[in-house]
């Protein structure tokens, strides 16, 4: 964890998780691999960028149910790879 740009420790974990983009239709789900957590967010790694300020509606099996999250960021670390730090609303 960064000093001082966090207020909750990040964990690191890995699970394929499914998103989706408004209007949250079934046939356009994609995936990601969550690469940590905390209580407030999640740092995924995608192959397609998704724009800062997005919303977007994610699946995982670490969440009781789907949560909605707003991209903070995304940062392109290979040929087609990126990864996208979400904040989890609540």
């Amino acid at each position: 964890m960064e000093q001082g740009k966090r207020k909750h420790s990040r964990f690191d974990y890995s699970e394929i998780i499914s998103y989706a983009l408004p209007p949250y239709i079934d046939n356009k789900v994609s995936t990601g691999l969550i690469h940590n957590f905390s209580y407030f967010g999640l740092c995924i790694i995608t192959q397609q960028p998704i724009q800062e300020g997005q919303e977007i509606l994610v699946k995982s099996r670490i969440m009781s149910k789907p949560v909605t999250a707003v991209v903070r960021w995304c940062n392109e670390t290979g040929s087609s790879t990126y990864k996208v730090g979400l904040e989890i609303s609540r």
